[in-house]
């Protein structure tokens, strides 16, 4: 094909791009690439036609998946990868569609395509990250290291094969290390074990395998309900249990499991579960639930008790209590009664739980006066057999969360005071009725909206940025999570026009009508590229959301930085102005145990080494937590507002020599600007909607290249020289080198 015939082909493609036909523009497209002879790898790099192609493929896979028809979208992403197989962009593109639709384990080798060739990709880099975190999840890691429940299963588990219960069923075995401590007993007859995970499966078979266990062991891929195996065993082994012990499923498995796979006068680890329940006070967990920001609720004259998180009161959420106690912004509001016990070897018990017929009903005594109840903590005690128990008491170290229970408002109690409940856990779902919760009429939003409008800080300081502004402004566009910098300029009459996203639309009208705001002064738009319609030149104020509730910056608005201020006037704002990455070194036995595997006794199974590509490097949303400073918190970087790449290099003293082995991760926040020459505003303030973060040093970071000599995790060290890099709105931190 010649010059002038591409040219000509290639305006066909743009023509059909401009009628949205885009299965047309790739038909095209692909003809183009048919005819042509293949670029050098220099010149494809220059190719116009391959970000065109890209272009095509991404609008056409999107009018695909709209229209439901999924395998088309991977078949055509599959033609687009025959012609740029190394596309950092398609193939980046192929592992967010693949991870979308459950398939992440091909999402991530995707995403480890691109680093391979691109190591500064840093978008791939974080899909990638987000991507292991689904394959595995964190808590996995904290339960492998919890000692206490391993060491408690293993004695268990051999007791129980010592006594003549040695055909053994391990029940979603994870990594396999209960079907590992049956297998190392002598007198078992038969092992099998089943997980529905296929990553999970696929590391038993390989744990199995290093140990020399593949021929004595049955290994499905399928969860127990679905197994056709013929056979039963005489003891079952499973750790399905949640921060609330049913939400996994194990009352509609044990019964099933009983019914099909124990053998009649067979057993179950664990035997028994006893559920324990007391009421709590905490502003940090109430901060997602409910408004509790006084200025906000005040300056729009908003009724009290008027929101409630989506989540509300439906279900419960798993929480560290241990951690938030160490805040001090948690307390016992009432005594702690047991409310539920359920015999996992007792079929009829079982059926009558799952069933609802069998429940919970308690009495709770308040504490003291002047307390306010925020909701109730539930915990267990699972007992093994009749000599081992492990508690998930938020006063004991263990792996397991506790389960929270909220009201949709804060109560005041009195001392003494009785609240009754009732628990049950019908269908396997565990839940608490009472008369507790207000009936007044309240908007539901989402959990991370009612955390940014109860940061005060952040209000006060964003609401305050925006008076140094312009009094009469045209149009403002308000990107934050919730625009009520915006919708305060309508209100003060400084401004006549408000942009913003329509993701709490029901709270913005609510707001409006109280306020005499004028819905039509409002614009909603779907997505930041809406503004994109615009035309240059007409913003006088740009509100952006610079970091994410997770503690991560937003890429989005970084990426689309530029393109938005071709729409702010030459004399408009832009808030906030400035951004600062600031972190220090720490060492945390905790978040190492919930980054990667620190056990001896699973080091000498081989687990860790087929979990360590499953190992993350960073750790989002991180609350309170325990670990000790071994540095001053510095200013890493300055964080532009753009996608380019940027790299910073520095070094950070630690404040005195430390073992290379206690230094575990650089913890990080950021400082806001909202406006020149003003004070910052900190993301690690306590009550910040933003969370905290860390970077997590790999352990292969201070091993030594000397020989076969093994690595000094002795040696101290005292100072790193650190490397941040930003792109594609993504921030990664590594470890240069080090200095003794």
């Amino acid at each position: 094909m010649s010059s002038d015939e591409e040219i000509g082909e290639l305006k066909v493609v743009y023509d059909f791009i401009a009628q949205g036909k885009f299965k047309k523009a790739f038909a095209s497209a692909t003809k183009v690439l048919d005819q042509r002879s293949p670029p050098s790898p220099q010149a494809e790099e220059e190719d116009p036609l391959r970000e065109l192609f890209l272009f095509v493929v991404t609008k056409y896979a999107d009018q695909l998946e709209q229209e439901g028809k999924i395998e088309q979208v991977f078949e055509i992403i599959e033609q687009g990868l025959e012609y740029f197989p190394e596309h950092p962009e398609l193939l980046n593109e192929t592992g967010v569609r693949l991870q979308r639709y459950g398939r992440s384990l091909e999402a991530s080798i995707c995403f480890e395509r691109v680093l391979l060739q691109d190591s500064r990709y840093l978008k791939a880099y974080q899909n990638l990250q987000n991507t292991k975190c689904e394959l595995v999840e964190r808590w996995h890691f904290r339960m492998l290291n919890d000692v206490v429940r391993n060491a408690a299963f293993r004695a268990a588990i051999e007791s129980q094969i010592a006594a003549g219960y040695n055909e053994v069923l391990d029940i979603g075995t994870g990594t396999g290390l209960l079907s590992m401590y049956a297998l190392r007993c002598e007198g078992i007859r038969k092992a099998a074990a089943c997980d529905g995970s296929e990553i999970m499966v696929q590391i038993a078979r390989d744990v199995f395998g290093a140990n020399g266990l593949s021929d004595r062991i049955c290994l499905f891929q399928s969860f127990s309900q679905d197994l056709k195996i013929g056979e039963r065993f005489s003891l079952i082994v499973t750790e399905t249990l949640d921060s609330g012990a049913f939400g996994e499923g194990i009352l509609e498995t044990l019964i099933h499991a009983k019914k099909h796979l124990l053998l009649p006068e067979g057993k179950v680890i664990p035997a028994k579960v006893t559920l324990h329940v007391s009421g709590y006070q905490s502003r940090a967990l109430t901060a997602s639930n409910i408004l509790i920001n006084e200025a906000f609720i005040e300056d729009f004259s908003l009724p009290s008790n008027c929101l409630l998180s989506k989540e509300g009161t439906k279900c419960y959420d798993a929480e560290d209590i241990g951690r938030i106690q160490a805040n001090d912004d948690f307390e016992f509001v009432t005594d702690t009664v047991v409310s539920m016990v359920v015999d996992f070897n007792d079929l009829e018990c079982l059926v009558r739980h799952q069933e609802g017929t069998e429940v919970g009903e308690v009495e709770l005594t308040c504490l003291d006066d002047g307390l306010l109840l925020d909701g109730f903590v539930v915990w267990f005690d699972l007992q093994l057999d009749d000599n081992q128990t492990i508690s998930t008491d938020p006063t004991t170290s263990t792996c397991w969360n506790q389960a929270i229970f909220r009201l949709n408002q804060r109560l005041p109690v009195a001392k003494d005071q009785r609240l009754k409940l009732t628990m049950s856990c019908k269908d396997g779902a565990l839940s608490i009725a009472h008369n507790l919760n207000s009936v007044d009429n309240q908007i539901s939003v989402d959990e991370h909206v009612l955390e940014f409008l109860n940061d005060n800080e952040y209000y006060s300081s964003l609401t305050e940025a925006t008076l140094e502004t312009l009094d009469d402004m045209e149009k403002i566009l308000d990107l934050s999570l919730f625009p009520y910098a915006g919708l305060k300029l309508l209100k003060e009459g400084k401004a006549r026009m408000l942009f913003c996203l329509d993701q709490a639309e029901d709270l913005i009208e609510f707001i409006a009508n109280q306020n005499d705001i004028p819905m039509g002064s409002i614009m909603l738009v779907n997505s930041v590229q809406e503004i994109f319609l615009l035309n240059d030149y007409t913003l006088d104020l740009i509100i952006l959301q610079p970091v994410d509730v997770f503690g991560q910056i937003n890429s989005e608005h970084f990426c689309l930085y530029q393109s938005l201020l071709a729409k702010l006037k030459p004399i408009g704002t832009v808030i906030p102005s400035s951004l600062e990455l600031h972190g220090s070194v720490i060492e945390s036995d905790w978040i190492v145990k919930c980054s990667r595997v620190e056990n001896s006794e699973l080091e000498q199974f081989q687990i860790d080494k087929y979990l360590a590509s499953l190992e993350t490097e960073n750790h989002l949303d991180l609350g309170p937590f325990s670990y000790r400073s071994l540095s001053d918190s510095v200013k890493l970087a300055e964080v532009p507002f753009d996608g380019k790449l940027h790299e910073t290099a520095l070094e950070l003293f630690l404040s005195e020599p430390t073992e290379k082995a206690r230094v575990h991760a650089i913890l990080y926040h950021y400082q806001i600007g909202f406006i020149p020459d003003r004070p910052l505003l900190g993301t690690d303030r306590a009550q910040s909607f933003a969370k905290r973060s860390a970077f997590i040093i790999p352990k292969s970071t201070f091993q030594e290249a000397s020989g076969d000599e093994p690595p000094t995790a002795n040696a101290q060290i005292e100072q790193l020289n650190i490397t941040v890099l930003q792109n594609h709105g993504v921030i990664k931190c590594d470890i240069a080198s080090i200095g003794q």
